[in-house]
Order: structure tokens, then C-alpha cells, then sequence
């Protein structure tokens, strides 16, 4: 079973609700080859579905360090927005309070 294949299978366990299957998979496929980019944005979707932020963002990280195929140049300008987001949510800003407001 080649990558395509093996990672297939992992989206077919997931779109049964096999998530823990689907993602020992997809963890297969990234043993084999830890370039392919959509096997990022599957688990990035379980993690964020699942409130795991911090895997979430890192399955980010690694699909935009990809090589860049048809598939991922459609899908780099949502996941960066989306890098943006889980920064933002992660590492809220600490609001400013004006000086002449300070007691």
C-alpha cells in the first residue's frame, strides 16, 4: 500500500467516526513520508475539532513547511489566516492600559 493509499484509508475510518483509527494512520503516513502535506490538514481538522490547539497549530507549521504540489498552493492562504487565528488564541494580547487612564 503506497502513502495515497494508506492515507485513503485513514480518511475513510474518519469519515466513519473512527477518529483514533483514522489518526494511527495518518500517523503511519507521516512515518513514511513526514513531506505529505494533506495528511497535515486532516489532523489539524481533528485536533481543532477536538479543542487541541497546540496540535493543531503544529499540523500547520508542518504543511507549510511542505513542498508546495497543486493541492497545498490552494490551501496556503486559509491555513496561514488560520496559523493567525490559533496565534491569536493561544497568545492573547495583553490589553494596554493608556497612561493617563493608570491609578
Amino acid at each position: 500500500m503506497n502513502v495515497q493509499e494508506l492515507f485513503n484509508l485513514g480518511n475513510e475510518f474518519y469519515s466513519e467516526g473512527r477518529i483514533e483509527t483514522a489518526m494511527e494512520i495518518w500517523n503511519k503516513v507521516r512515518a513514511i513520508k513526514g513531506d505529505f502535506a494533506p495528511v497535515y490538514l486532516q489532523q489539524h481538522n481533528v485536533y481543532s475539532s477536538q479543542g487541541n490547539l497546540v496540535k493543531a497549530r503544529e499540523c500547520i507549521v508542518a504543511f507549510l513547511n511542505c513542498p508546495v504540489s497543486g493541492f497545498s498552493l490552494d490551501a496556503i492562504p486559509s491555513m496561514k489566516a488560520r496559523l493567525q487565528d490559533l496565534d491569536k488564541q493561544l497568545n492573547p494580547q495583553i490589553v494596554q492600559i493608556p497612561q493617563g487612564d493608570r491609578k
